[in-house]
């Protein structure tokens, strides 16, 4: 999947953290129905925030606190992606490269 780094520099100062959350919560799912279509994710807000992502029976998932949102957003435009990715990944998920510039941006 291939994304424009300015837009997302955009939206990381100018969207409130739920917002952006959504928006990265929508590309992780894009990006992961481009490798497997039975991908889904879910974001659930309760005292922290929950990113899962389910495929058929596999579940894997995130979490991070308001603070850690806020401070991830602020960091840099893909500070949060690359935090989900990484707790994705140490929750087994496989992550796949070659398929356009978002995994590269996001692990530079």
């Amino acid at each position: 999947m291939n994304i424009n780094g300015m837009a997302r520099g955009y939206m990381s100062v100018f969207l409130n953290e739920e917002d952006f959350l959504h928006h990265v919560a929508v590309t992780v799912e894009r990006q992961l129905k481009e490798w497997d279509p039975a991908y889904e994710v879910y974001v659930l807000k309760l005292e922290n925030y929950q990113l899962t992502v389910k495929k058929k029976g596999l579940y894997y998932s995130a979490s991070l606190t308001p603070g850690q949102l806020k401070k991830l957003q602020s960091e840099s435009a893909y500070s949060l992606d690359r935090y989900l990715w990484a707790a994705l990944r140490n929750e087994g998920l496989a992550i796949q490269k070659g398929f356009g510039n978002y995994i590269d941006y996001v692990f530079q």
